[in-house]
């Protein structure tokens, strides 16, 4: 009699995110920022295998970007544009290994590119395990696989975000619900900014088109999904805001404040 082993890979993806289980090796730090040309166009990550196991690791990168939602766009491949060394490794239990990564590409950046670098764990192989004679029945072969990805800035001096409202809609609901308003956010700068640094200040206005600074709501970013966790440079992002209980009904100006 044989017992029958079925193999299952299960994929976690940590992006700041603390795993479900004990990962087999680590990442740090998340983000990294480099300059186009000189000494700092080039940095390096850490990996470190703190588990009893060997981890093979192979490293990728890609452009970054955010639909109007927010949402992660996955850009194409940006291995010409770096040189990762090395881009592929086994750490053995224990090990630490510090990842190259260097801006090869255009020198001369008008503005600040992101990119997502992602280290992805892929399986090693395994020797069959020797059965006990006369064992039947199936076995379940579960290998975990860990990826992690760091945020990659490549940013050229004197770079700044310039974030401002460039819209701002009444959206009425109907059926009961609370009204929204539509804000639309354009970053005019050449480097990202942190959402999460900002709030709304929504003033409503007079009949005459003054504002009533009385009656202004301040929201916080983190009372609005859509603001993290940055805006790059030259994007768009929308925020649909349930308007607040206490702002008179009429026209309102939104202002972003620090």
């Amino acid at each position: 009699m044989s017992v029958r082993t079925l193999s299952c890979q299960l994929l976690l993806v940590a992006a700041g995110l603390a795993p479900l289980v004990a990962p087999a090796y680590t990442l740090t730090p998340n983000n990294l920022t480099l300059r186009p040309s000189g000494g700092e166009a080039s940095a390096f990550l850490q990996l470190a295998n703190r588990e009893l196991k060997a981890a093979a690791i192979e490293i990728t990168i890609h452009e970054h970007h955010k639909d109007l939602d927010g949402r992660t766009i996955n850009g194409r491949d940006a291995g010409d544009d770096f040189l990762i060394y090395p881009a592929q490794l086994v750490l053995i239990p224990g090990d630490e290994a510090g990842i190259q990564v260097r801006w090869i590409g255009e020198p001369a950046l008008e503005a600040e590119r992101a990119f997502t670098l992602v280290t992805r764990e892929v399986p090693l192989p395994r020797k069959p395990a020797d059965e006990p004679d006369g064992l039947t029945g199936v076995r379940v072969d579960v290998t975990v696989l860990l990826n992690y990805e760091a945020r990659i800035y490549v940013t050229p001096a004197g770079a700044r975000p310039k974030v401002v409202v460039e819209s701002v809609t009444e959206r009425p609901a109907g059926g009961g619900a609370a009204d929204q308003l539509e804000v639309i956010l354009a970053n005019q700068g050449t480097a990202h900014q942190l959402l999460a640094r900002l709030t709304l200040v929504i003033t409503p206005l007079s009949p005459t088109g003054s504002p009533l600074a009385q009656s202004a709501v301040t929201l916080p970013a983190r009372e609005i999904p859509a603001m993290a966790p940055h805006l790059l440079a030259g994007e768009r992002r929308r925020l649909l805001i349930p308007r607040p209980a206490g702002l008179p009904a009429g026209p309102v100006r939104v202002a972003l404040a620090e």
